[in-house]
């Protein structure tokens, strides 16, 4: 089970262009939206690409993940913004400052953006019109919105999904399915299966699917308590394993092969669509 991506072969494999400007979000909180960020900047890391990291949260994780390469940006509330319509301009500086450097440098930036501030950073882009931005910079950009099997997870993303549309039309959308609770597979009839068939399912025909496979139970939590990326993990010797999570060494060889297979496979659900041609959507 401890199998390895393979660098050399990533390196030389012709590959689609990456986005230069990924945003992971949606409004409802504890989707794995940070995790799926981690995934992705590692998953670019393999690739020799190093991207930069905004962080509209306040959480230690990504940092400390990723020193040097976060800027954390801290909005003050929509209640406080509204009082005072330039403070929301204000707030966001940073964001736009590390958005500029992307441009000039053309190196992959990823957003990563907590739930609570989903609908601040919608305002924000609103106001200050970002989609001309990109469409006059000539840059691609894409959304990726993550929902667990949880009806208002579900929910979340389609709501979500709408509004980018409407506030980024030149933005290509994506729902990202997190299996981690279970897979999208529902009793028929019940809420959770009307939610998926009249709201989820359309959008994931339409604006196409990235497939997070669960991690085999248990086998993911010892190496996040111990602060530890997945590339950490599948790049580790058994003996550093073993130290992290004080199993023994066929443990920690299976705990290796589980977090390699689902590295894997993450790799292969980006690929596929980053190989997609996607139209431009105007709104849904």
């Amino acid at each position: 089970m401890s199998q390895k991506l393979n660098k050399s072969s990533t390196a030389t494999a012709v590959r689609p262009p990456q986005p230069l400007i990924t945003f992971i979000g949606s409004d409802k909180g504890g989707v794995g939206k940070s995790f799926i960020t981690t995934v992705l900047a590692d998953l670019m890391e393999v690739d020799a690409i190093a991207a930069t990291i905004v962080q509209i949260d306040d959480q230690n994780r990504l940092p400390a993940l990723y020193p040097g390469r976060v800027t954390t940006v801290l909005p003050a509330s929509m209640d406080d913004l509204r009082r005072d319509p330039t403070a929301i301009v204000a707030a966001f500086d940073p964001f736009y400052s590390a958005f500029e450097r992307a441009l000039t440098s053309m190196a992959p930036m990823i957003v990563d953006i907590g739930g609570p501030q989903q609908t601040v950073i919608e305002e924000y882009l609103a106001l200050v019109d970002l989609d001309a931005d990109l469409i006059e910079a000539g840059v691609a950009a894409r959304w990726l919105i993550p929902t667990t099997a949880e009806p208002e997870a579900m929910r979340a993303a389609v709501r979500t999904a709408h509004a980018i549309g409407r506030i980024l039309p030149s933005v290509t959308r994506h729902i990202v399915l997190n299996r981690r609770d279970g897979p999208f597979r529902f009793y028929p009839k019940a809420p959770a299966d009307l939610l998926w068939t009249s709201g989820l399912e359309p959008l994931c025909a339409e604006l196409g699917t990235i497939d997070i496979p669960a991690i085999a139970p248990g086998s993911w939590q010892p190496f996040e308590a111990a602060g530890k990326r997945p590339i950490d993990v599948v790049a580790a010797e058994i003996d550093d394993i073993r130290s992290w999570t004080g199993r023994s060494r066929p443990a920690a060889k299976v705990l290796r092969g589980d977090v390699a297979a689902f590295l894997a496979a993450a790799k292969l659900a980006m690929a596929n669509i980053n190989s997609i041609q996607v139209e431009a959507a105007d709104g849904c």
